[in-house]
This record gives structure tokens, C-alpha cells and sequence, in this order.
């Protein structure tokens, strides 16, 4: 529409209903509220003498005035009420205000107080370039650091990146974008001429965030901080960018460094020199993987199945076939010991082959294996604490699951937390609707919770003891296997490990 009316060209529009109306018209009122928040936080940060000590870290920080105005850097003063009372004065609506996260209802008593208070701030900008959301960062030793926007009708932030909307441009001149993990390394870039840079909001990459950047350019190069959550964030961003047939790679920064203070010390030359550097995601899941886990078979498994994740979203089967070589000589496993695996937890026909499994002629009983008990309960434990989930994917849970129908429930469970970052069961009974089975087993094991009542730590301990044990079984096949294979391999090396297993 913003296009049409650029060159005069009249769209009919369809006719909307009430609801549809309502709510367009409430949310162009908090775009409006936050475009005056913006502005006043703006002016703070300009000209209030209160935002001295904002200004000198700005300064600090190597931001001139032509970056703080582009991006319409603020400032919050320390009171309760000082947006409040400039929202007064202007006529606006403290209850609309209030729903578009600018200020918070106070629990006792009648009121509201502002949201951000002593605090540096970034305005978020939408699609169409208008401010649906903000970030504060505080001055000083206080938490949290950051603090951002909630949700709102205008806000999603599965769906927004800092600096996308300013920065579009370069990013398609340039062909090539940046993703950093915060507002002040994306200002940092900036300062130094290096435009094509996006910046996530506290949380992780999205797939709805990488089609949006699909409609930029097709070169990315991720760079996050090198400690665990950053290496974490990396490995769950990279499958959606291999999904959407998208070129990623991993930027290693040196250990002491970030964006900031790299292109503050080296200069725009030496990063991008340092760009050029950058690894394939693949190649970086994989280093990361071999140098967390080791490289004995244990770690190779775990490894493995990091990058299955990253295989099995690729689409095109060329490009899948070529990765998959790839992989298997970089991990030291046979290629069709890798397809095989492959062939199983490719998320394009993981549906049908569970499908499969449960076709009547293919009598898929649960109660027929042993494990049957032990490997029921622990589904059930993660159904009903799905906070524990990190720890069970981290050792590579499915690789030795017996029973077929928990294993492939595992499959599902694991893929939307992976996904998604959270395990909604709605959700997962959502995806299970094409496999009735399966779903009213997910159903069933979740709707019985009374084992693990008042017992949870104990009941932890005494599955990740049962995953030991079928660990090394697993693991003992591996070795065998790996015996048997007529590459040339270390004999010895591999009977030690394998008696080490018994």
C-alpha cells in the first residue's frame, strides 16, 4: 500500500471486518504512543541534564551524534512517572500506554509506573519502519542489563531484528549480512561504516527472522559471542538457514573480543578481512561438536547428531547428498551408516515413516520390547519437566532408545524444542495429528504424571542412570562396528575403548 500510494496508484481494498477494524485502529494507537515515547526519550537523551552520565557512555563507546540520531538513541531518567507525565501533558492514554508496554500497572494501589527507568534507549523498528517496540540498557552495575518491550499487539519478537529496517538497504547492496547478538555491537559496526548488519532482541533466532532476511540477501554470516550460550545460539539458529537454502557461515572472533570492541580497536579493513575468514555453519557445528564432546565414538555419536539436525532441513538433495559427504569425512563415520541415520530423522519424511510403523500389517506392539517400562517413564518425565530437555538432547537421547514408538515420539519432541526453544504440548499433539497413535500415546504418558510426584530429582537420577546403561551398549556396537570396517583404523585403540565399555 505504502508503495501504491508513492506513485499514485489506487489499491481497492476489501472490506474489513469490525474486528478486523478494531484492531487496525488499536494498533496504529500504539504506534503512535510509542513514536511520542520515542520522541520524548530522544529529546531526553539531547538535551535533559540528567542523561550527562548517558552521553558520556555513549561517547565512550565511540557513537557520534549522526549514529544516536539515525537510530533515535534515548534516554530514561531515573523518576517513576517521567513518561507517565509527559503522556499526560500530550493527552494520550495512560491504559493504551500501558498495553503498549511503556508503562506497567502498579500491583498495590491504583497507577502506573514507567517501564524503563535509568536506562539508555533503542528503539525497535518494524517492517514499515515504524517503532513497535524498545530496549533499555542501564548505566551502571544494575539487572537486569537489558530490558525490552513485552509482546504486544504491534510487537512479536519471533518476527523483529534490531536494524533490519534501517539497514535493508546496505544489506542488499552489499549482498552479504551481519547477525550480532545486541544493540550496541550493531551501533558499533555502524559507527564504522559497516551497514549490513542485523541485531537479535535477547532471544533466539527464529525461522520467521531468517525468511526475513531470505528477502535481503542470501549470504549470511552469523557472529555470537564464543562462550556457551553464544556457541548454543549458533548451532540452533544454523538449520533454519540450511531449510531456506541460504549461505551461512560462523564468524569466530578472537576469544577477548566482540564486535564492538574488535572494529573499535582493528577498523572496518581488518573486520572484514576477518569476515572473509568465516567457516561454513556445517564445518563450525561439527569443530564445535568434535572439540565439546571429543573425538572417541561417544563424541562422534553426539557430534552426529548436532549435524543431523542441519542435514535433515536441507530441501534440495544435491546440495544434501554433497553435505552429507562432507560430513561423514569430517566426522570419520561411512556415508551409508550416515544415510541410514539420516533416512530416519529427515524432518521432510519423518511423518510418513512413522506413518509407516504404525500400519496395521506392521503389528508395532510398545509392549513386545523390555525397555518398555523404563523408556516410557523417562518420556513421560520430560512430557511433564520439559526443563530437562537440554540436558537429555545434549547425550543424544535417541541414539539408544529401544522401544520404536518412544523413539519416535522423542524424535517429535525433540525437533519442536530444538525448534522452538519450549515444548507446548498442544503443539506437539498438533504435529502428531497425521499419526493418531502416536499422539494418543503422547497423550497418555503425559496425563500420567503421579510417579513423579515429590520425586523428581530422584526419578532424574535414576533415568539418566538408564540412559548410561543403553549408552554403552550403543556405543559398544559402534566400536565393533568400526573393528570390522576395512578402512585403515587404529586395532588397538579401538579393543581398548571397547574393553573399557564391558
Amino acid at each position: 500500500k505504502a508503495l501504491a500510494d508513492r506513485y499514485g496508484i489506487i489499491i481497492p481494498e476489501r472490506p474489513r471486518s469490525s474486528r478486523d477494524q478494531k484492531r487496525r485502529l488499536e494498533a496504529e494507537e500504539l504506534v503512535s504512543l510509542n513514536l511520542a515515547a520515542a520522541g520524548f526519550y530522544h529529546q531526553n537523551l539531547l538535551h535533559s541534564s540528567g542523561a550527562g552520565d548517558a552521553r558520556a557512555y555513549l561517547e565512550g563507546r565511540g557513537l557520534k551524534s549522526g549514529i544516536i540520531s539515525r537510530f533515535r538513541l534515548g534516554w530514561a531518567d531515573d523518576r517513576w512517572d517521567g513518561l507517565i507525565n509527559y503522556l499526560k501533558t500530550e493527552g494520550l492514554s495512560l491504559d493504551k500506554a500501558e498495553k503498549a508496554g511503556l508503562i506497567v500497572s502498579r500491583k498495590s494501589g491504583k497507577g502506573h509506573y514507567d517501564r524503563f527507568r535509568g536506562r539508555i534507549i533503542f528503539p525497535i523498528l518494524g517492517r514499515s519502519g515504524k517503532v513497535v517496540a524498545f530496549g533499555g540498557r542501564i548505566l551502571g552495575d544494575g539487572q537486569p542489563k537489558y530490558l525490552n518491550s513485552p509482546e504486544t499487539p504491534v510487537y512479536n519478537k519471533s518476527k523483529v531484528l534490531y536494524g533490519l529496517f534501517q539497514n535493508k538497504g546496505a544489506i542488499r547492496r552489499a549482498g552479504r549480512g551481519y547477525v550480532v547478538e545486541g544493540y550496541m555491537d550493531l551501533l558499533a559496526l555502524a559507527q564504522s561504516d559497516i551497514d549490513q548488519v542485523v541485531a537479535t532482541l535477547g532471544t533466539a533466532l527464529t525461522e520467521d527472522h531468517v525468511r526475513r532476511l531470505k528477502g535481503l540477501c542470501r549470504d549470511w554470516i552469523l557472529v555470537f559471542d564464543g562462550d556457551a550460550a553464544g556457541v548454543k545460539a549458533a548451532l540452533r539458529a544454523l538449520p533454519f538457514f540450511y531449510k531456506l537454502d541460504l549461505r551461512v557461515r560462523v564468524l569466530n572472533l578472537p576469544a577477548e573480543d566482540d564486535p564492538d570492541s574488535f572494529v573499535r580497536r582493528e577498523g572496518r579493513k581488518a573486520w572484514e578481512s576477518l569476515a572473509d575468514t568465516a567457516g561454513s555453519g556445517l564445518d563450525f557445528a561439527i569443530q564445535q561438536g568434535l572439540l565439546s564432546y571429543g573425538k572417541d565414538p561417544e563424541g562422534k555419536f553426539r557430534t552426529l547428531e548436532d549435524v543431523l539436525l542441519i542435514l535433515q532441513s536441507v530441501s534440495d538433495p544435491v546440495r544434501k547428498s554433497l553435505l552429507a559427504g562432507h560430513v561423514a569425512q569430517k566426522v570419520g563415520i561411512r556415508e551409508e551408516i550416515l544415510w541410514e541415520r539420516l533416512n530416519v530423522r529427515n524432518s521432510s519424511t519423518a511423518v510418513p515413516n512413522i506413518r509407516k510403523r504404525y500400519e496395521p500389517s506392521a503389528g508395532v506392539k510398545t509392549r513386545e520390547c523390555p525397555g518398555n517400562r523404563a523408556e516410557a517413564k523417562l518420556i513421560g518425565f520430560l512430557l511433564g519437566h520439559p526443563q530437562y530437555m537440554e540436558s537429555f538432547l545434549d547425550a543424544g537421547l535417541d541414539l539408544w532408545l529401544e522401544v520404536p514408538s518412544l523413539r519416535d515420539l522423542w524424535m517429535a519432541m525433540s525437533h519442536l524444542y530444538s525448534m522452538s526453544g519450549d515444548l507446548n504440548l498442544s503443539e506437539l499433539y498438533n504435529q502428531l495429528e497425521p499419526v493418531p497413535e502416536l499422539k494418543a500415546l503422547a497423550m497418555r504418558l503425559s496425563a500420567d504424571l503421579s510417579p513423579f510426584k515429590d520425586k523428581e530429582q530422584e526419578m532424574l537420577s535414576g533415568l539418566k542412570r538408564y540412559c548410561e546403561g543403553r549408552r554403552n551398549k550403543v556405543l559398544r556396537w559402534h566400536v565393533l562396528e568400526q573393528i570390522k570396517a576395512p578402512a585403515e583404523a587404529d586395532d588397538e585403540g579401538l579393543l581398548r575403548q571397547l574393553l573399557q565399555l564391558r
